[in-house]
Formats: C-alpha cells, structure tokens, sequence
C-alpha cells in the first residue's frame, strides 16, 4: 500500500526574520511513516520543518508554509491508497508579506 503522511509544523512568513508557527515537533508523523514502512509499506512523508532524521526509506517532501503544505498533499494523494494527517498546520497566515 502507498502511505502520505504530513508531519511538523508549517511556517507562515511576517517579514524575513519572523513567521507564525507552533511548537510541533514532527514526532508523531515521523512513527507513524516509521510504522508503515517497517509493515512494508511504500511511504512519502511530507514534513514541515523539524529537527527529526527521517525513516529510511521513506520519500520525503521537505515544505515550509501551509500552501506548500496545501499544494503538496493534493498531489500525492492521486496516487495513495492512505492518507495520515499529523502535521500541524498554522492557524493563521499574515494577509501581506513585508520585506522591510
């Protein structure tokens, strides 16, 4: 079977030294991908930031902000038989980017 697994948060730019966050750690999307590869199955792990070493094995699309997040997960999904989503996606996104 094919596996997508979010993991981690997702950051959403203020200006180019701050963005909103949260504290996810990424861990539980990382065992989940761990679990399904260890059961032989295929897996692609797309995680927001983390300071995790990702499974062997696993695919891993490495995103930042929740669009990308977006954009990604409605790719990979065409062509998955099961959907795990345990990434911590921002609450809010700044209506305008400052590059001040």
């Amino acid at each position: 079977m094919k596996f997508v697994v979010t993991a981690g948060p997702t950051r959403e730019p203020i200006d180019p030294v701050r963005f909103l966050s949260n504290r996810s750690s990424g861990k539980m999307g990382y065992a989940i991908a761990a679990a399904a590869i260890d059961a032989g199955h295929e897996v692609r792990l797309i995680s927001g930031p983390v300071n995790l070493k990702a499974p062997s094995r696993a695919d891993v699309l490495a995103v930042t902000t929740s669009d990308e997040m977006y954009d990604a997960v409605h790719a990979a999904v065409e062509d998955c038989d099961i959907l795990v989503m345990s990434a911590a996606i921002a609450d809010y996104a700044p209506a305008k980017y400052s590059a001040l």
